[in-house]
């Protein structure tokens, strides 16, 4: 038995990092089976769901289905996971910028990198 609604968007928009004003219309179209987005702030979640790859326009153009949540999930977590990779690839490049500018403060007698005493000089 599925869980509560309120726990399952809970979850795609923790999980996944979306908002949840998006999970909660992912949700709803997924369990009516179209929406034909009224208003401007629907049309906006609408536009950012479709462009994730969560919902797609219907063949007569005035709403939206869907996609299965094995391919939306997917395509959620591959964003998700290749923003991951970024961000850890990103930090490296800080660290070793860092790390550089950092030894570069250091007296220039002391820059032992295996030095083990206080400012670099051996106990």
């Amino acid at each position: 038995m599925p869980r509560d609604a309120a726990s399952l968007v809970r979850d795609i928009y923790q999980a996944l990092g979306i908002p949840e004003e998006e999970a909660r219309l992912y949700f709803r179209t997924l369990v009516e089976g179209s929406l034909a987005p009224a208003g401007p702030k629907e049309k906006e979640l609408t536009a950012s769901l479709s462009a994730r790859g969560m919902l797609i326009l219907d063949s007569k153009g005035g709403s939206y289905l869907a996609v299965h949540p094995r391919m939306a999930l997917s395509n959620l977590f591959r964003v998700y996971e290749e923003r991951m990779v970024r961000e850890r690839k990103e930090k490296r490049l800080l660290v070793d910028k860092l790390t550089l500018e950092l030894i570069a403060l250091i007296p220039s007698e002391s820059k032992r990198t295996n030095a083990s005493g206080p400012r670099g000089r051996p106990e």
